[in-house]
């Protein structure tokens, strides 16, 4: 089957389209997960509540990597 390549262009060239505005969402949301942690960190249950601090932290560094990845695909890839 040749049609591998061209239907992954247009996954990719899809992807491209939405990538910034979905990028945007992810700060937005990750904002408010930070801020909520924040906010409401001696109202969290002790027994969760590392293992909820270590989950906002690898979204954030998820997050990261994430805009590092694109950067490196915008700036150098391209």
């Amino acid at each position: 089957d040749n049609m591998f390549p061209s239907q992954a262009a247009i996954i990719s060239e899809a992807f491209d389209l939405i990538r910034t505005p979905l990028m945007i969402i992810q700060s937005l949301g990750l904002g408010t997960l930070f801020v909520d942690l924040v906010v409401r960190f001696d109202r969290l249950n002790e027994r969760f509540r590392v293992l909820h601090v270590i989950a906002v932290g690898y979204c954030i560094i998820s997050y990261l990597f994430q805009i590092f990845v694109f950067y490196m695909d915008s700036a150098f890839l391209a």
